[in-house]
């Protein structure tokens, strides 16, 4: 129409956007090469963290209880980083074929020496520290039945004469190891570690009708 103008595309308009073109394509082409880069740190920072030389290493196929005859059946033979094994361990099955186990073991979980019944004395006996007397103590000896323990647990016992004041209470025995919890004929009896002055000072308090009670140390103690 007479004396209506239209918007025309002049060429300072066309080389505006052909600039800008050109810096998008450049700052996509960079950012690509920054992503490739930072990619290829990455897989080289994971390889430079992968471990070592790998091995065969005996494995628990199924949970096991203690004192259960190892065979073919129930173990597996896998081959894993050595890095992720412990200090001892079997490379094969074939030392460990006919082996009863010490401890319980579950499924996954690699098998070494010190889970093994060795050859000379029981399970018990095999549990109970260097140094220390294994005692099978009753809870029914203590005044208050003691909390539920398991083997490992760390305990104290405490005695006091009946009658007498504050004074005469005191520990007689300090990180006392629970070596096995027992109910087959008695519910509760516990299997403690104890050194030779703690079994004499237990004794002692036993024939002297001493009242005795149980602490259990926590894990963080």
């Amino acid at each position: 129409m007479p004396g209506q103008h239209y918007p025309t595309t002049t060429p300072d308009w066309r080389a505006a956007v052909q600039r800008r073109t050109r810096f998008y394509t450049l700052a996509a082409v960079l950012l690509a090469v920054l992503f490739g880069l930072l990619t290829f740190q990455f897989f080289r920072d994971q390889q430079a963290h992968v471990p070592g030389e790998q091995t065969w290493a005996v494995f628990a196929g199924e949970d096991l209880p203690p004192g259960s005859v190892l065979n073919r059946e129930n173990l597996r033979e896998r081959k894993i980083p050595e890095s992720f094994l412990p200090a001892a361990y079997f490379p094969g099955i074939d030392p460990v074929v006919g082996k009863k186990l010490l401890y319980p073991v579950i499924e996954g979980e690699v098998i070494t020496p010190s889970k093994l019944i060795r050859g000379k004395g029981g399970p018990v006996a095999q549990r109970c520290p260097s140094q220390r007397w294994c005692v099978r103590v009753p809870a029914s000896w203590f005044a208050a039945h003691p909390p539920e323990v398991a083997p490992g647990d760390r305990l104290e016992i405490a005695s006091a004469y009946p009658g007498q004041g504050r004074e005469e209470t005191g520990f007689i025995a300090a990180d006392v190891l629970v070596v096995a919890v027992l109910d087959a004929n008695e519910p509760n009896a516990y299997v403690l570690a104890l050194e030779d002055d703690q079994a004499l000072s237990l004794l002692f308090a036993r024939v002297n009708e001493y009242a005795l009670l149980v602490l259990l140390e926590p894990s963080g103690g």
